[in-house]
């Protein structure tokens, strides 16, 4: 895309980047021909409602003759209450764009230790289902997948805001990321040869809760477009004028944020109550029996430095290995690979990330640690 688009993402991306948390319920209006009858559209401008709440969530402008639908949904997540997304579509179907919030996933580790923001091929390959999920389309190939710097002006303003939010959550950020994913797909749809372009600006912030490190990784806007083979500026044009005019409802955020506040604060007391909780538990152990005191010393010794005892398959001998990761593999230079269960992997169909069937790394051969 183009670089102008780039900087209008950023500058959206200020505004939608909400602290998010939960939800459920919502409207797809105009999902399928039958529904589209834009019942919420008002003098040219859509709006989203969360019909949880009845409060509209964002708006954003509709060409004449144009479809528009989208969806709120509410869960659980501690991380993330509600998530938004809207479209519109051209009345021969031929370019249909869309926006979507922000979006939360924690994970134990560092920056350094998450392969999703080092290479993009994962989360390209994540996204592939939705991309020909959402826009109907068959036979779906990733073309181009890159990370891309963003503005220092864009940056510094999303950076001292993630800092103050946590400073007041009393969370200690101890690493940062911000970079634009880029992506673009080809498939078949309507019988005719389309891409797909998908834009998110990602930031992934790291701190320490207790005595461990977590990766919170926002996706803080999903941008993107289909339209037919070589009508990509004039797609992305489109995408411009919605960015443009999107505009979430003031009152719908102070809902968010207030809820994000309290879910945020309960699970970081939540969490430290559990590692007191284990702590006593392992002190208690270790002035029970003298016949168990070297046990026990060992497994404090491994719970307060987050390690696992495996056998090294190259030695036999005994080795540590990082217990906040589903997963590790060990080469025979001793090199270790860790990794996480489900979103974590190089293909989005397969639960495990493998070593031995990545492109990146199947140049040796890795033996599973855990």
């Amino acid at each position: 895309m183009r670089k102008s688009l780039n900087k209008l993402l950023l500058s959206v991306v200020v505004m939608l980047s909400v602290n998010c948390l939960a939800g459920s319920g919502g409207d797809d209006s105009g999902r399928t021909p039958s529904s589209r009858k834009n019942a919420n559209t008002v003098n040219g401008l859509f709006y989203l409602i969360d019909y949880q709440t009845q409060t509209p969530v964002v708006r954003c402008r509709v060409p004449g003759g144009w479809f528009a639908g989208g969806k709120a949904t509410w869960s659980q997540n501690p991380a993330q209450p509600v998530t938004w997304y809207v479209w519109i579509m051209s009345p021969e179907s031929e370019i249909k764009t869309a926006v979507a919030s922000p979006c939360v996933i924690g994970m134990p580790g560092t920056i350094r230790q998450v392969p999703l923001l080092h290479d993009p091929r994962i989360l390209a390959n994540n996204f592939l289902p939705a991309v020909q999920k959402d826009y109907n389309l068959s036979g779906v190939v990733l073309i181009e997948s890159c990370f891309r710097d963003v503005g220092d002006a864009e940056k510094n303003q999303l950076l001292a805001a993630r800092r103050r939010q946590s400073a007041q959550r009393g969370i200690q950020l101890t690493g940062c990321f911000l970079r634009e994913f880029f992506a673009r797909y080809e498939g078949e749809g309507g019988g005719k040869r389309r891409t797909v372009i998908l834009s998110i600006p990602v930031m992934a912030l790291e701190s320490r809760i207790s005595l461990s490190q977590v990766v919170t990784v926002e996706f803080l806007s999903l941008f993107s477009f289909c339209c037919r083979k070589g009508d990509e500026l004039k797609a992305q044009t489109c995408l411009e004028e919605m960015i443009k005019s999107v505009q979430p409802n003031p009152n719908f955020i102070a809902l968010v944020n207030r809820i994000s506040n309290q879910r945020t604060a309960s699970w970081v007391s939540a969490q430290i109550q559990i590692r007191n909780q284990q702590m006593e538990a392992y002190q208690r152990a270790a002035s029970s029996s003298s016949d168990t005191q070297e046990k026990v010393a060992d497994m404090w010794s491994e719970y307060i430095r987050a390690v696992d005892s495996v056998s090294n398959p190259n030695t036999g001998e005994k080795m540590f290995v990082d217990r906040r990761y589903d997963h590790a593999w060990i080469n025979s230079d001793n090199e270790i690979i860790y990794c996480n269960s489900g979103f974590n992997t190089s293909n989005s169909s397969t639960a495990v990330f493998d070593p031995n069937s990545n492109a990146l790394f199947n140049s040796r051969s890795w033996s599973r640690l855990k």
